[in-house]
């Protein structure tokens, strides 16, 4: 009888080590699992903005290589655990520490670039609006306030490092063809065609003398600001 409880309890010791084998070789899977998962969560918010790049035909970023160390250690890992679960176990197998390095370089590659190819096409959209000429407009009345919604609009755009997705891409092309807007509508009864015209050019590349006519010049000496304008060779 008494041999019979003694192996009993010997039993019911190997099941409870058993047990805490298992419930501790589980936790090391799930932590892992889920280190996996975190470690791609991580670089999801910038899949969108790259997505949201490529469906507007910005496609110069290439990542390849490092994508596909990812991907590679990713498929791996799904692989043998699929044959066999206590892969994840060993440490030589399942190196978390080279994940988040892959994952870190990947992220600041990533956001450099989507931020350089942000500024670009930034530039290319919007219209050259030189601040020193809007200084200019903005100390004639009927230019004040589209002046400084020019400024206002131009401060947003140029505050974004690059569009997180789809929905932040549609607000900054909205902002920049108002940007256009805006631009383009400085004009006023008050103003000559003429003035417009030389204004606009000495905005962008310059106005060339043929432009600063009679009509011209006297509007600006009348509103005080032919010192803010400034001739000079190309």
């Amino acid at each position: 009888m008494l041999l019979e409880k003694s192996q009993e309890l010997i039993d019911l010791s190997q099941r409870r080590k058993s047990l805490q084998n298992f419930v501790g070789n589980l936790k090391t899977i799930q932590t892992r699992q889920k280190q996996i998962a975190d470690a791609l969560a991580t670089i999801q918010p910038l899949v969108e903005a790259l997505k949201a790049f490529r469906q507007r035909g910005i496609d110069n970023i290439d990542l390849t290589h490092k994508a596909e160390s990812i991907l590679s250690f990713v498929m791996n890992a799904e692989e043998n655990l699929q044959n066999n679960s206590e892969w994840i176990l060993d440490n030589k197998n399942f190196k978390g520490n080279i994940l988040n390095s892959h994952i870190e370089n990947l992220k600041a590659t990533l956001e450099q670039q989507l931020s350089e190819v942000w500024k670009s096409y930034r530039d290319q959209q919007m219209p050259s609006t030189n601040n020193e000429i809007l200084n200019l407009l903005a100390k004639v009345e009927a230019f004040k306030q589209t002046v400084l919604q020019i400024q206002i609009i131009d401060k947003k755009i140029k505050n974004v490092i690059y569009p997180k997705n789809n929905a932040d891409f549609t607000i900054c092309e909205r902002e920049i063809e108002q940007l256009k807007y805006y631009w383009n509508s400085l004009s006023s009864d008050e103003v000559p065609q003429a003035v417009l015209h030389f204004l606009r050019a000495a905005a962008n590349q310059g106005a060339p003398l043929n432009l600063l006519t009679e009509e011209v010049q006297d509007w600006i000496n009348q509103h005080g600001i032919s010192d803010s304008l400034k001739i000079r060779l190309i």
